[in-house]
């Protein structure tokens, strides 16, 4: 009787081996279909012209864009230094302008001590 047990055990045991082996085996399949559809994808977008000429625009413009900032950095630092240069020019005059009123105040002043003193 035990015999018949056993026997009936390991049965059943390969029947469950079994079915999970044909299960792994669909698994497996099914992967590297969906895996070699993906890479059917991949390349067919990649060879797509639409896509490639997006590609290629981007690129065009990223490029220009560039150039643009370039050039607008170039002429805000030109345009900064004319005025560095204006604001120079009008503090120098400033000086001068305020260095010649001292000047003609010093005369006054000492022309008014000098006729008080007469």
């Amino acid at each position: 009787m035990r015999s018949i047990l056993f026997i009936a055990g390991c049965a059943v045991a390969l029947t469950l081996g079994a079915c999970s082996q044909e299960h792994a085996t669909e698994v497996k399949e099914g992967a590297q279909a969906a895996a070699s559809d993906i890479k059917d994808a991949a390349h067919n977008i990649a060879n797509d012209p639409d896509v490639k000429e997006a590609g290629t625009a981007i690129k065009e413009s990223t490029k220009e864009t560039a150039g643009e900032l370039k050039e607008a950095a170039g002429e805000a630092a030109d345009k900064a230094g004319e005025l560095g240069a204006k604001a120079g020019q009008e503090a120098k005059e400033a000086g001068a302008d305020l260095k010649k009123d001292v000047k003609e105040g010093a005369a006054e002043s000492k022309k008014q001590v000098h006729e008080a003193t007469k």
